[in-house]
């Protein structure tokens, strides 16, 4: 049975370098996907919404509700596996280049 293990990078040369060592120690190409989660605008800095303007804003606190939006890139790291060791293994890899959890309440594969 084959399960995914997805990670978050916040940096693609991070994300890139990763998938070249996943794909160094043995797991195959179709098993390990990098994808990105942005559009073409690349991430959220500001807020387009209210034009980060704070006269914009009335009613509303500007400093804590609008100032520092700031969304980063996110690459998404998912790698098929289909046993524990090598989960363990794909595990270890990732996060030597700073993956993250895709959910912070995400267990381990047992």
């Amino acid at each position: 049975m084959q399960n995914a293990i997805v990670k978050i990078f916040d940096v693609y040369d991070h994300a890139q370098q990763a998938r070249n060592a996943l794909l160094s120690d043995g797991f195959q190409a179709e098993d390990v996907t990098l994808s990105i989660a942005n559009d073409e605008a690349g991430p959220v800095i500001g807020n387009f919404t209210v034009g980060n303007s704070p006269t914009e804003s009335a009613g509303h606190t500007y400093d804590s509700n609008y100032a520092d939006v700031n969304q980063p890139g996110q690459c998404v790291v998912t790698v098929e596996v289909d046993d524990t060791m090598r989960a363990s293994r794909a595990e270890m890899i990732l996060a030597r280049f700073g993956a993250r959890d895709a959910d912070p309440f995400a267990q381990p594969m047992h």
